[in-house]
């Protein structure tokens, strides 16, 4: 999977690896999935069975292989101080909307069939 991310990003998952004694090691993940598509997260974690590993120069990332594929095709990952600092994901492309057999009906709750992760 593509995974970009902006120097600022890197620097920041670095500084909090380094405050905490941890390897720069992050999780990317879907937080809540609706009929319009994702919400992706981030989190500092470890491997699972079923991740994909990608290294962006000291940097590890997982990401589940059951989830992420189905929203997106590529993520983005940056970091933004205005107008709340903090990181940002986003897909590459447009987020594929879930298929019918996913979704619960109506509301747009969130689908039904989303594992917490």
């Amino acid at each position: 999977m593509e995974i970009n991310i902006t120097e600022m990003a890197q620097v920041k998952i670095r500084e909090f690896a380094t405050a905490n004694n941890e390897e720069p090691v992050i999780r990317i993940y879907v937080e809540k999935a609706a009929c319009s598509g994702a919400r992706f997260g981030i989190a500092i974690d470890n491997f699972r069975t079923g991740d994909e590993i990608t290294q962006k120069g000291d940097i590890k990332i997982f990401t589940d292989s059951e989830y992420v594929p189905i929203y997106s095709d590529g993520i983005n990952i940056d970091y933004t101080v205005k107008p709340k600092e903090g990181f940002i994901i986003s897909s590459c492309r447009p987020v594929k909307k879930a298929n019918d057999e996913s979704c619960s009906s109506g509301g747009c709750g969130g689908c039904s069939k989303l594992k917490n992760r």
